[in-house]
Formats: structure tokens, sequence, C-alpha cells
């Protein structure tokens, strides 16, 4: 690699990328989108072969590893030495303008975001979103002197690809409608009953030591024939970390629950064992957390000794989510250390998925093999007695009063997934709410007839449309970067909807709508639902939707 021994890695990463740019401005083969993307792009660091950059989405991200001609550009601005990407998506957190022109996210991680280093030459404007909440100390900048810290860049919209979308008099109607809904009420207690969410408490309350979700625990995992096994095993592993079922491997569809055990088997051993070290990550944070410890130069050594130490010196380590380190090279590197670190020293790792080891995609056969070394279990979509007793423990904890017939037709209707579960409970006790009647089973038929229209699989791109073209917008507008109040209260609704009527992920959700965060996708689904249950206005608009995205999913109903 070509290095100036004069400069800073910092330094060496702005000359390479500006150099880089300059070069690509010129190529016919680039889009403007394509353009876009590397103008959206922030120079962080060289660490040896590789240049860490930091990108406001995963749009950006993809693009920018998917174009060989800038990985030429980037090799020949280091003097023809190769030098790999390493793209960390980081949303810079500038002051927010009014509030009522904001999108309203989730509450912002408790971790300052890495200064960035200012490109004198390039264009710096990046869309402007919130990362996940998690809660980490960071120490980046002690101990550096003031003239080698990255300075901060400036605070500046990029200009859209077009232009933003008005909206007309129709939409912001609309959306007046329910724009003031609370999430939680004046004390920190939630306005209203959600099914999955116990009355005055966050549904997630994590750990700031361990990142565990202290309410996923076994007692509140409703077992079934179609999960009997996969807790037992888990309970197991609970109860003596690493002496057995090493590496355990938890795969299924979305919705079935890999996530919450994955936090009860953090949480039992800890109620067995306070002394031991636990940690639970998702595969995004874990990506986050590496490529931080690779930004500073002045704490290159001791940051990445603190990323070591975090991960390697555990006693049980839970990661979510692993399929998403897919093709990730350096970060999968890193990992396949970790995990024989680990393993060697008999601490118990648990990893979910949602396919079969085996099935991973962009894995190296070594770390496939290592997690098959261990137990693979598989959790099943819950059959009709186990989802009956899932929303009586749903209701339960809510304080909901619902007849068993209600439950059972409830159960009866929806098959594969515990999150749609959860969502026809929420559409039942909102319009209960609504016209201040207890629960029956002819309200719940009333309010379900859309929900059960059809089995045909709704796609996210089927909600998208729909959702703009009811409130008068376009597809790009709600998956683009435009925040103006018409634009992200639709766009909030759109996430519901996908969330409520697909099998995705939060992640895959945040990635459709143009690489949001999956704490954003989270914040517009508990305000939508809440939304529900206090105005009218709100259910009725969701219920015209779910009737529409239906019908036009299969016309013949």
């Amino acid at each position: 690699m070509v290095r100036n021994d004069a400069t800073s890695p910092a330094a060496d990463a702005s000359r390479i990328w500006t150099l880089a740019c300059s070069s690509l401005r010129h190529d016919d083969s680039l889009s403007a989108r394509d353009i876009s993307c590397i103008e959206d792009i922030t120079p962080v660091s060289v660490f040896d072969s590789m240049i860490v950059l930091n990108a406001s989405n995963e749009f950006t991200r993809k693009t920018i590893e998917s174009k060989d001609i800038i990985l030429q550009a980037l090799q020949a601005a280091n003097g023809g030495v190769p030098l790999t990407p390493l793209i960390k998506i980081d949303a810079p957190r500038a002051p927010r303008p009014e509030p009522a022109e904001q999108e309203q996210e989730a509450p912002a991680r408790t971790e300052p975001t890495p200064a960035k280093q200012e490109n004198a030459t390039a264009p710096q404007h990046r869309t402007q979103h919130t990362d996940a909440d998690r809660g980490r100390d960071d120490s980046r900048g002690r101990g550096q002197k003031a003239s080698d810290r990255p300075k901060p860049r400036p605070q500046t919209r990029r200009k859209p690809f077009v232009d933003a979308p008005a909206g007309g008099k129709f939409v912001q109607q609309k959306l007046d409608d329910f724009a003031d809904v609370p999430v939680t009420g004046p004390a920190g207690e939630r306005a209203i009953p959600i099914p999955g969410v116990p009355v005055g408490g966050q549904k997630v309350a994590r750990d700031e030591e361990t990142h565990l979700n202290r309410n996923a625990t076994f007692s509140t995992f409703v077992p079934g024939d179609s999960n009997r096994f996969v807790r037992t095993v888990a309970m197991t592993v609970a109860e003596a970390p690493g002496r057995s079922f090493n590496p355990l491997c938890v795969y299924g569809g979305s919705g079935l629950g890999k996530t919450h055990l994955l936090n009860a088997i953090g949480n039992y051993a800890l109620s067995e064992n306070s002394a031991l070290k636990v940690r639970y990550v998702n595969s995004e944070e874990f990506t986050n957390e590496f490529i931080e410890s690779l930004q500073s130069e002045a704490q290159s050594n001791s940051l990445m000794a603190e990323f070591n130490r975090r991960y390697r010196e555990v006693d049980v380590l839970l990661i979510d989510d692993i399929q998403f380190l897919g093709g990730k090279e350096a970060t999968l590197e890193q990992f396949f250390h970790t995990f024989n670190t680990l393993h060697d020293a008999n601490k118990q790792i648990v990893i979910a998925s949602d396919v079969a080891p085996k099935k991973l995609k962009g894995f190296e056969e070594r770390l496939i093999s290592r997690f098959e070394s261990g137990l693979s279990v598989e959790v099943k979509p819950p059959n009709v007695e186990t989802r009956i007793a899932i929303l009586r423990m749903k209701a339960q904890i809510t304080n909901l009063e619902v007849d068993d017939d209600v439950l059972g037709l409830i159960a009866e209707q929806v098959t594969d997934n515990v999150r749609e579960l959860e969502g026809a409970l929420t559409r039942v006790s909102a319009m209960a709410s609504l016209n201040h009647q207890p629960i029956t089973r002819m309200l719940a038929e009333q309010t379900l007839q859309d929900f059960f229209t059809t089995e045909v699989e709704i796609k996210p791109t089927d909600i998208i449309t729909q959702v703009a073209a009811y409130f008068q917008l376009s597809f790009d507008d709600l998956v683009g970067p435009w925040r103006a109040k018409n634009v992200a209260l639709a766009r909030q609704i759109a996430m519901y909807m996908t969330r409520e009527l697909t099998s995705l992920s939060l992640v895959d959700i945040g990635e459709i709508f143009g690489g949001r965060d999956h704490s954003t996708v989270m914040h517009a689904y508990k305000k939508i639902q809440a939304g529900m249950a206090q105005k009218r206005e709100v259910y009725n608009y969701v219920n015209e939707l779910t009737g529409r995205i239906k019908k036009h999913t299969n016309p013949g109903v």
C-alpha cells in the first residue's frame, strides 16, 4: 500500500478516496445514482489492505461493493495496490429541523457517532436516519491530539435525485389525523395495551452490559409440539454453558421466537450464575463495532484489543441473524477467530439464522463446518393449540379480557407466524377500544374480515405500491431519503403493514425502505399500532389498505 509516513491513516483514506472520486466522476459507465452513492461516502481510515468508509444507507454500501470500476479506481489511487472497501452504515446525527417536518425515529443509541474526516474536494451530503440503540461505551478520541482528530463534516443535506414530493391537501389532512399519536403516555407508560408488550413497560428492556432483553425469558416462551425440543435444548445449554451442544445453532423462519430463545438462554444462565460474562449481539452490531475498532490511528491497537476483549473473554456469546454476515469477508474473518478462541476455551456459542448452517450463503466452508460440529435445531411454526396458548399469554400480560372462542378464531386463521397472531389480536383489541365494547367473536370476525381474505403471499412491493397510491405519493417517495411529514408518516404505515403482513425481519424491512435501521422500523410499527387504538381514522386507513392490498394480490376475492 502506498503510504505517506508523515500523514495519518485518516488523511491517507481522504487522499485515496478523493483521487478515486476524481476519476470516477468522468466515467460514463456510472449512472447519476451511482455517482450520488459515491458522493455519499465518507473516507475514515486505511488499515492494512482495507479502506474504512462510512455510508448513510445499505443501498450505497451495496452499490460501492458491487462496482468493479470503483475497486479499480481505488487501486489506481493507491499506486496500483488493491484496497478492499470496508463499509459501515453510519448516518450523521445533525440537529433536527422543526419536528413537524421530521420523520420520527427510534431513540438514538448512547454511543456518539464517530467524527467524520472532512474531505475538502468531494461533495459531502448525507441522508439522515438513526442507528440502532446499542448502549455501548465509546472512548474514541481520548488520548488524541486535537490536531489529529478527524474534523466533523458539515451537516448539509444531499440533494435528492428528484425534487422531494410535496404531497396534496388530501394526503396532508389524512396524515394530520394521527401525527400527534403518542407511543407512550405522559408518565412513560403505554397509552394502550399492546399484545406482547407489558403495560407500563417497554417491549425491549435491554441490559446495558449484556444487551439482553430482560423480558425475554423461558417463562414467557410458550412451549408446544413445534418448539418443545428446541426449548429443551436451549434450557440445557443455559443450565450448563459450554458443556454440551456447543455451538448451538437455532434456525427457522422470521417471527417464530429465535431471538426470544437466545435472550432466554442468556437471562437464565445469569440467573444461575451472576458471575458469568454474557453478550448478546446481532450481526449488524457486530459488524459496526468491528469497523469502528479500525477507525482511529492513535487508538487502533487499543480499540481492537477492546473489541477482542468484549467478544473473546465472554462465557456465553449469543449472536442473532448471522446470515447477514454473509459476503462480508473481513468481518467473517474476525468472527472466525472469535469463534475459535471461545470454542477452544469451552465457552458457549449460540447463533440464530433464518436457514440451517449448511444453507448459509457467503460463508466459507471452514466456518460452516464449525457451526455443524455442534447441534442445529429448527424452530417450526406453532400448531393451533400452541397458537391459542400464545394468544392467551399475550392477552394476560396486557390485561385483555378475551374469550377462548375469539382466540380460537384467530389461531385457526393465522398459521405460520407468531407476529401475525399478535397483529390480528392487536386489530381486534384496537377496534374494541375505539368502540368501548368487549371483545367478542362477532367483533373479531367483522374486524378481521379483510385480514383473513386470502393466503396468497403478499410482497413488500405490493404494500409499498398500494400505500403510496393511497396517499398520493410514489413508490420512490416511500423508499427514498425524504423526511417531510407527508412522506414520513405514510412510510411508517407501509413499514407497519410490511411487518404485519409479511414474514420479513426488522432488518429486512429496513433494507427495503432505503437501508434504514431496524430500530426505525420498530418505532414506526409501535407508532401506528398505538394510533390504531387511539384514533378511528388511523384504524380505518390500515383496515382499508389491508383490503386493497389483499384484493390486489388476489383479484378473485
